[in-house]
Formats: structure tokens, sequence, C-alpha cells
């Protein structure tokens, strides 16, 4: 596609004690594309980030707030941006972290590669890219780039940041049957799904900035994970792997929440002679399960 004036932009972001850093984002995200819509699902901050989201939400009517009760995982975040965008009908959806690490001002300049392409990433490791990180922290990630990259096959120097922009028509198409990563191995799961289906990626060169202010809140365990994942990816390439869990989206509204964010674990069962499906439904808002 090609993005244009007439396009519906969402900018999301997911935040978790972002008190110092979202009013100054929101601003410099409009500063850069004026007419975006921004989405925002805050995990109820104890740093008080959805009262000055409401506040600012009675100032611009272009953002969108989704309050959840609770640490629902970045990745389950991510999940409810790009099904908005979808079941929202805008033709570019261009995902962010909230703490300044990304530039706003870079966004148009991604936005602007998607002719020709379906994704594009905001890449530290591209030809061109940098990265204040230093010492072990950079060590860590640009190893793990690399191991990404050659695991799984995919031509890009970037899997992990959130820094993406999708054409929101090519993503509807997508059968989101890998729903259930909610962790930070979530990303470089997208990527390596949106490849097998035969979107077109690209990535752009950006500089990345240590947070503005806070602390990251990506627990060391959890670098393991994406590690772990990436290695399973990497392998279902060549060998055969039967999934344990099949999930699909749904259609409805939660029971408790009322959100249209649903999906279904669908996981074999034995049972005596004949063998059966459980179906739970889960929401990606609150947390909550259905029968």
């Amino acid at each position: 596609m090609h993005a244009n004036s007439g396009s519906r932009v969402l900018v999301f972001t997911a935040t978790y004690n972002e008190a110092a850093n979202i009013t100054l984002l929101c601003e410099q995200i409009w500063v850069g594309c004026p007419g975006a819509d921004v989405l925002v699902v805050d995990d109820n901050s104890p740093d008080g980030t959805g009262k000055i989201l409401d506040k600012l939400a009675e100032k611009y009517s272009k953002l969108k707030i989704i309050h959840r009760p609770g640490k629902l995982g970045l990745g389950s975040a991510h999940y409810i941006a790009l099904l908005y965008a979808i079941k929202n009908d805008y033709d570019v959806l261009v995902t962010m972290d909230a703490d300044l690490s990304h530039n706003p001002a870079d966004i148009p300049r991604l936005i602007s590669r998607l002719p020709g392409a379906d994704f594009v990433i905001g890449s530290r490791y591209a030809p061109g890219g940098s990265c204040d990180y230093s010492g072990y922290r950079k060590n860590v990630s640009v190893i793990g780039n690399q191991i990404a990259r050659m695991l799984t096959g995919i031509n890009l120097h970037e899997f992990t940041t959130s820094f993406r922009v999708f054409d929101v028509s090519a993503l509807s198409k997508m059968n989101f049957n890998w729903i259930g990563n909610f962790g930070y191995s979530f990303f470089l799961e997208t990527i390596f799904r949106l490849h097998q289906a035969g979107l077109r990626l690209k990535e752009e060169p950006v500089h990345f900035y240590n947070r503005n202010a806070g602390e990251s809140k990506i627990p060391k365990l959890e670098i393991l994970r994406a590690i772990k994942k990436v290695s399973i990816l990497g392998l279902s390439r060549f060998l055969p792997v039967k999934s344990a869990m099949l999930n699909q989206l749904i259609d409805g509204h939660c029971a408790h929440c009322g959100s249209n964010f649903l999906y279904q674990p669908l996981e074999d069962q034995d049972t005596n002679l004949n063998k059966s499906k459980v179906i739970t439904i889960r929401c990606l808002q609150c947390g909550k399960t259905q029968k």
C-alpha cells in the first residue's frame, strides 16, 4: 500500500508506570502525525499513569484508552492493538514503546516505507541504525537478534523491538492462531508468523534511545524464554511440530468486561473412547475466562 494523507493511522503503546513519559510521548506523536489516533493499553499502573491518560483524553479526542485490571502481559496488549486496528478499519498501525526509546519523529519515515511492504520495523541494528545501549545489555541484545536471524532464516537485523508499522489490510488476512504468547518473545514470534504468511517485511534504520524516565520492566527470565521460543520456531522450519494448542479468534463480547477481544485456546483432551475438545474463551482485555 501507499500511505497518504488520507490514510487512517493508529499509533499504539502499552503502559505500566509510565507517568513521567506518557504525556510527552502523545504530544510528540501528534507533532509528527497530527491526524493519527493514539491507543494506549494501561495495566493499572500504580504510579497513576491511567489517571494521567484519562485527563489527557479529556483534552485530546484522538486518544483512546483501554484500562486493564493488572499486568496481563506485554504481548497480550499488542494483540489488542492488532485486533483493534483491524476491527476499527485503520489503514496503518504503528506500535512503539512508551518510554521514548523510540523517537516519534521517525514515524512518518517508517510509514513512508510501506509501498512495496506490508510490515516495516524500526531497526537499531540495520545498516545506519544505532543504539544507546552499552556493555552487557547491548551485547545480549545484539547476540539475541543475530541468533534470531540465523535460526529463522529471515533477512532482518532486528526482531525484538516494538517499533513497527503494519499495513492493516495485509494484517487482517493473517491467521491469528498463534495468539497466546504474551511475553517478550511475542515480538520475535510475530515476525516469524508474518514471514510464514507471506507478508513482505522491510526494516528502516533508527536510533534507539535509553528510556526517558523510569526503569526497564523486562525480567531477565523473559530473555531466556525468548531464546527458547526462537529456537522452537527455528526448528519448526525443518521438523513437523504438532502444536498442543490451536488458538482462534472468536466474535462476541466478554461476559465480564464487555470487550470484543476474545479468543479460544482449543486443547485436545482424551476421554474414554472418544476425543473431545474442551473449549475455554479468554479475554485479552480483562484476562478472565468463560465457557
